[in-house]
């Protein structure tokens, strides 16, 4: 498939806005459940399930108007390797300290550490490639219960309902637990909260944010395809190793050769543009409102930037995908596959924060304190 240069266009726009807006509201999913067993605090929490209910949404509209097919959402195969895969990412990104999508954007804002933990992901994505043929393959398939995984929109039921029941849901629930008059509140607080010019405010409510992620979202999802992280940090990691090595080495390799399918040679295609231009957008809004600084990490911290790092990229593979691709792609497609990859995520999570660090206030104090 030959990409024109709108569709790059497109794909730039898509990752500068996410980029912009993850940074606006320092949103990260490994926060949002880390924060909430550690002291209790629901704030990104609430982000989240916001995120999830737009994506909801946002994709039974565009199925139901006919713009995207059933066969358009992002499925992949159904098993034991999502819940493992999960809970493996679930891991290594809270010992990294910050999920896909936040490594991403903290690398706009200058944060050393999380390049570090980009590039061992990469290169953890790499290495299970290379493991794949003939041992990671060999392991994995026999954890697989439907191979071409599975959505509730092939249930024969009109595409919007679920959606709506879910949604309607999570809003009865939201009034039952805040009150009527705390729900509308809230919602209200969150499109007042300026004190400034929104551009150069540094934090904008994290709600709003979310809500603005998913309607971005829908319209990639409408517009051009899924949104995903780890696929395309995968790919540029085979491009870079491309052009050290020669195309042969991704050619020759089963996993990263059926990675560029379709595309018409070892390159970058749009969704690689997004992820590149995600890092340009939180740079953009971390400049406006002036909270870039070059921060380097702490010694004691780069084992936990590597290991992370590298455990993120591999179970990555094995889920597959992070947590904007089964947040965001995943649930709102509602696919199965994903829900078992959150449910790993939350359990990898509480592995980590409950038992292996013991909740060390120093592993959890906010990177924009630094």
């Amino acid at each position: 498939m030959a990409y024109t240069l709108d569709v790059f266009i497109l794909a730039a726009v898509f990752g500068f806005l996410y980029g912009f807006l993850l940074q606006k509201a320092d949103f990260c999913f490994v926060a949002s459940i880390r924060d909430w067993i550690s002291v209790k605090d629901n704030r990104i929490l609430n982000g989240v399930l916001v995120l999830i209910a737009t994506a909801l949404l946002g994709w039974g509209l565009v199925l139901t108007l006919g713009i995207k097919q059933v066969s358009d959402v992002w499925t992949v195969p159904l098993g034991g390797a999502n819940l493992l895969g999960g809970i493996l990412f679930g891991i290594g990104m809270t010992i990294a300290g910050g999920c896909g999508s936040g490594t991403l954007y903290r690398c706009g804002m200058g944060y050393v550490q999380f390049w570090i933990v980009l590039l061992f992901a990469i290169a953890g994505n790499l290495l299970f490639a290379f493991l794949y043929d003939p041992w990671a393959r060999d392991i994995l398939q026999p954890l697989t219960l439907v191979e071409n995984g599975y959505t509730l929109y092939t249930l024969p039921i009109p595409y919007w309902v679920i959606p709506v029941v879910l949604v309607a849901g999570m809003l009865l629930i939201a009034i039952y637990r805040y009150g009527a008059s705390g729900f509308w509140g809230g919602v209200k607080e969150s499109l007042t909260d300026w004190e400034r010019n929104p551009l150069k405010q540094s934090h904008w409510d994290i709600r709003l944010v979310a809500f603005l992620i998913g309607v971005v979202a829908t319209i990639q999802f409408a517009l051009m395809s899924n949104v995903g992280i780890t696929g395309p940090e995968t790919r540029i990691g085979a491009v870079a190793l491309a052009q050290l090595l020669g195309d042969d080495v991704v050619f020759n390799n089963t996993y990263l050769n059926a990675l560029f399918a379709d595309f018409p040679r070892v390159g970058l295609g749009p969704e690689e543009t997004l992820v590149i231009f995600l890092v340009i957008g939180s740079l953009a809004a971390s400049l406006l409102s002036g909270s870039f600084k070059i921060r380097f990490p702490r010694s004691s911290r780069l084992p936990y930037a590597i290991g992370g790092g590298l455990l993120m990229g591999v179970s990555s593979r094995i889920a597959p995908g992070c947590n904007i691709a089964n947040v965001i792609t995943g649930i709102g497609g509602l696919s199965l596959s994903s829900v078992l990859v959150i449910i790993g995520m939350i359990i990898g999570i509480f592995i980590v924060v409950a038992f292996i660090f013991k909740m060390p206030l120093m592993l959890f104090q906010r990177y924009d304190s630094m």
